[in-house]
């Protein structure tokens, strides 16, 4: 019988449904180590070629031996246990095993059975009660050396391990997952995986609301061995990442590096888990883990050793992982994880202002300070208050409290008043803006409802053109009357700009007319007494120039109280080029 026909026989006669000890395995296992030495035969060196030839063999798709030198890549789905299997043949040997899980967590036990010495002139029966005698009492198979639960690589290591066979036991906690074995007994030479500095930490140095920079040492494997190596860094918001391999499983193996023994290995594991799952029959549905809807994302630098993340949420803490990768291989060596809380929310404290009764107060609100709360006092006495509201250009809202009560919320495009009834104690308005832009406004609050300092307009505060009346050089207009003593003044401005005639005009609400250049007055009409019963009110303005587009403004101010204009909406006219 052949070495490797020798080894599937054990494997099969371990997975088989009756599993004897192991110990009455052990001369068999002896067999196969002879066979593995005999010259025909030689030990399996640490030939990845070699390891890529043996996996893609239909004869070792299941095999449970560990070569020395070469990573084994499993998958394991619960409750199954699997055991592998690693073959010590002379004492004081260096031994290293590794065990990387992928997508979940796994355990894992090492126990390790001594091989007795040859020659010893022993029958079978005395090395067979020999190594029960070395066994754990608690163990079914040997001297357990190490146990491990959870998501990181890990490893055992020793530099005095007598000859022997060490077992690993594998199962999985959480669900079907893959994972990756490593064993070897030269572990300060072979350089499988990259090399990690003196100091393995990733260092920020430096945050913001958005962005964070990082800085590491670089790998020895890159300085020293002059091997191909880049980093790449994962961040995301639900946890540290300790494996390239869990990573990938997260990203679906996006950005992941090939290579023909990857590529092998991970062929004959899958081929592996769908023959499990035949032999198992339909598995249940598994459901979906919070971290596998993470925010994961990955940027790897090249060679590095400084990177920055950008687009980052404010106020946010992020998980944040470094791998150093070897290029050719894609094998790979996690830094020390760190995290990271961004800085929040720039904001401005809001300042209290005190609104004095009758008085107007103009304000803005912006990006940086998109709040502005005003205080106004009623005092012990029931009153009547009332509070105006006028934007400027962009919309605001507002938000009226009496302590913790809220009694007026409303989105405010234009002057608009409330009137709160029988209150007491203090108001507090506030005025907030979600635009980008500068949101300017004046706020006005009083108890003397005779003091209001703003005309009503019309319902509609349109400007109208007469076009049978237009001219050359003159234009006649018309609006709507207040119905209240007022004063109304006229501005005219050339469009330089030629727009159409009929396009709309942006208008500032705020803008009053002694913000108006003198030479843009046309004139002022005063509309008081039986003046004030007239709907519509008409004005003829001359001396224009033909074939030229002004844009016409309105201003209406209550005569008596406040003296505050309002306008109606500007109109676009162009007299007619030829009369």
């Amino acid at each position: 019988m052949g070495m490797y026909a020798r080894i599937c026989r054990f494997i099969d006669i371990m997975h088989s449904p009756l599993k004897p000890p192991l110990t009455l395995l052990l001369p068999l296992l002896l067999l196969v180590s002879r066979a593995r030495l005999s010259p025909s035969q030689p030990l399996p060196s640490r030939d990845d070629n070699l390891w890529t030839q043996m996996q893609t063999e239909d004869l070792l798709q299941d095999n449970s031996i560990l070569i020395d030198g070469a990573e084994m890549r499993a998958h394991i789905d619960p409750p199954e246990v699997r055991r592998y299997f690693f073959l010590v043949e002379e004492d004081n040997t260096p031994v290293s095993i590794m065990v990387t899980p992928c997508s979940y967590r796994i355990h894992w036990e090492l126990f390790l059975m001594e091989l007795p010495e040859d020659g010893s002139g022993s029958s079978a029966a005395d090395q067979l009660s020999e190594q029960r005698q070395r066994r754990h009492p608690n163990s079914p198979i040997g001297a357990i050396l190490k146990s491990y639960s959870g998501f990181d690589s890990s490893k055992y290591i020793t530099y005095t391990s007598p000859a022997g066979v060490y077992v690993l036991a594998v199962r999985g906690l959480e669900d079907a997952t893959n994972f990756m074995i490593y064993c070897t007994t030269s572990p300060d030479t072979d350089h499988y995986y990259p090399e990690l500095p003196s100091d393995p930490r990733v260092d920020v140095t430096s945050f913001s609301k958005n962005r964070v920079n990082l800085a590491w040492k670089a790998s020895p494997s890159e300085t020293a061995y002059q091997q191909a190596i880049r980093y790449c860094v994962s961040i995301n918001t639900v946890r540290n990442y300790h494996t390239w391999c869990g990573v990938m499983s997260r990203t679906g193996g996006r950005n992941r590096i090939s290579s023909p023994a990857a590529a092998a290995t991970d062929k004959a594991m899958r081929r592996a888990a769908r023959k499990e799952k035949k032999r198992k029959g339909t598995t249940k549905a598994r459901s979906v883990r919070p971290e596998e809807e993470s925010d994961l994302q990955i940027e790897c630098v090249g060679q590095k050793t400084l990177h920055r993340l950008t687009n980052l949420e404010p106020g946010r803490k992020y998980y944040i992982d470094l791998f150093a990768v070897d290029e050719s291989t894609n094998r790979s060596t996690a830094y020390a994880g760190t995290t990271v809380t961004t800085k929040p929310e720039e904001r401005l404290p809001s300042k209290t202002i005190r609104l004095k009764d009758g008085k107007l107060r103009v304000s803005s609100v912006r990006r940086v300070n998109p709040l502005k709360i005003f205080h106004f006092p009623v005092g012990d006495t029931p009153q009547t208050v009332q509070i105006a509201v006028q934007p400027c250009s962009q919309y605001v809202t507002l938000e009226i409290f009496n302590g913790d009560e809220l009694l007026r919320e409303s989105v405010v495009r234009k002057l608009k008043t409330f009137r709160i009834k029988k209150t007491t104690g203090e108001l507090t308005i506030k005025v907030k803006s979600r635009l980008k832009k500068v949101a300017h406004f004046r706020v006005f609050a009083t108890t003397n409802l005779d003091k209001f300092p703003f005309p009503s307009l019309p319902r509609d505060t349109r400007i109208n053109v007469y076009k049978n009346l237009r001219q050359c050089n003159s234009v006649t207009l018309a609006w709507l009357n207040t119905k209240e003593d007022s004063q109304y003044c006229l501005y005219k401005r050339e469009d330089r700009k030629r727009t159409s005639p009929g396009s709309k005009v942006e208008t500032d609400q705020c803008h009053a007319p002694d913000m108006r250049k003198k030479n843009d007055k046309v004139l002022c009409r005063t509309v008081v007494g039986d003046e004030t019963n007239l709907e519509v009110l008409t004005e003829v303005i001359s001396g224009l120039d033909p074939d030229t587009t002004y844009v016409f403004d309105v201003y209406v101010t209550r005569l008596g109280v406040g003296q505050q204009s309002l306008a109606y909406k500007s109109k676009r006219v162009r007299t007619k080029r030829i009369c």
